[in-house]
């Protein structure tokens, strides 16, 4: 008999076990001994559904309820995490929107790659047209007392082209918006920094990255260098106004990202970390010459002017102009509550700022400068209104 106890009391363990593993996420839900990380990038929150009878009989309660359940449990981020690696590790495939694995695990976004080798080109005709646009807005400006820069930031894959995977054909490279805009731009007699073409001229010469291998924005060095070069743009073609220069002080090497340096490597939410380069983080001042007053600067562009409006420069040094990010949302105004761009009067706005600069990566030129342009051409230049005639 002695064997039957013995399997009666291993099946007895194993449900207990079984029980056990379970009651593990409820366990931790409830008691949280055990602190998960939350998942990195944008997700909505979960909400949890009211209950009502005609919702139950109509069977919404129910559905909402469950998806409610279901992004709620506890250990979600963790499911997440093995999901994610174990596509990255076994197929190098990204489970995060539009993100492209290259070579040596150097992460890109679609529509950096698109924009390098030209597969977003709108056409020259529109380019040109565009910029014909812009130079009438520029010189319009310029009578208000407002000087308009253009400003190219570099993109990921213009500045690491070696590392774009096979299956995007890299060497049929064609005409791109970028080439079409800077020929344009220089002949154009409009305020143009070309931060592209110099960031890739430094690329061998840097003594520190000024991109990341995991991040799609460039570095934070290669932000303070951009910084640096549009202060001192700034001040070469005003008079009267100047405003604070950049000092970069210190610099301490590190393989831990900091701020945006891994940004797209967070959205990816893996379990192991992708090795990094060795990255440059400098200590800096902004420090303002006597007798002199700062311009009010506002600043239209992409997410390439986060980092700079985080730590101050908007602030300290464009007399607190705002940031209109993408021509929609207008900060910091929009920290408080949402204030829109549409919303307001653009001619009067724009003309309270001695300059405006309109920032742009490639990946963006396609759509450059998100509305802005067209809105306030048309408010200087109206279109003529046609009559019916009866």
């Amino acid at each position: 008999m002695e064997p039957l106890e013995d399997n009666s009391k291993i099946k007895n363990r194993l449900f207990i076990g079984i029980l056990f593993l379970l009651f593990i996420p409820l366990i931790l839900e409830v008691t949280e001994v055990i602190k998960i990380k939350p998942l990195d990038g944008s997700y909505a929150e979960p909400i949890n559904p009211e209950f009502s009878m005609s919702k139950w009989f109509d069977g919404s309660y129910q559905v909402n309820k469950e998806d409610y359940l279901g992004e709620s449990i506890y250990l979600k981020p963790v499911f997440v995490r093995i999901y994610n690696q174990y596509y990255y590790s076994f197929y190098t495939i990204a489970k995060a929107n539009s993100v492209v694995i290259g070579k040596s695990s150097y992460l890109y976004e679609k529509n950096y790659i698109k924009a390098y080798l030209g597969r977003d080109f709108i056409g020259r005709d529109a380019v040109e047209t565009k910029v014909r646009k812009l130079k009438q807005v520029v010189d319009t400006l310029k009578t208000k007392g407002v000087d308009l820069i253009v400003v190219f930031a570099p993109g990921k894959a213009s500045f690491y082209p070696d590392y774009i995977p096979d299956r995007y054909n890299p060497n049929h490279k064609t005409t791109t918006n970028y080439e079409v805009y800077n020929e344009s731009l220089l002949k154009s007699n409009i305020h143009y920094i070309d931060l592209n073409s110099w960031f890739v001229s430094k690329k061998s010469t840097s003594e520190y990255p000024l991109f990341p291998k995991t991040g799609i924005h460039w570095s934070v060095y290669g932000e303070l260098l951009a910084a640096d070069s549009i202060l001192r743009y700034i001040n070469s073609i005003s008079n009267d106004k100047k405003v604070p220069h950049l000092t970069i002080g210190a610099i301490e090497k590190s393989t831990v990202m900091r701020a945006t340096d891994d940004d797209i490597e967070k959205g990816m939410n893996l379990l192991f970390n992708i090795p990094d380069l060795e990255m440059g983080y400098p200590t800096y001042s902004l420090k303002s010459d006597s007798g002199f007053v700062q311009p009010k600067v506002l600043t239209i562009a992409d997410s390439y002017f986060w980092g700079m409006f985080n730590w101050g420069l908007s602030r300290d040094a464009f007399g607190g102009g705002q940031f209109w990010y993408y021509n929609e949302a207008i900060y910091p105004d929009s920290y408080e509550s949402p204030i829109k761009v549409s919303e307001i009067n653009i001619t009067n706005e724009v003309e309270k700022n001695e300059v405006v600069i309109l920032m742009s990566t490639d990946a963006n030129l396609n759509k450059f400068a998100f509305g802005f342009l067209d809105q306030l051409h048309e408010a200087y230049f109206p279109s003529k209104t046609r009559f019916k005639v009866d």
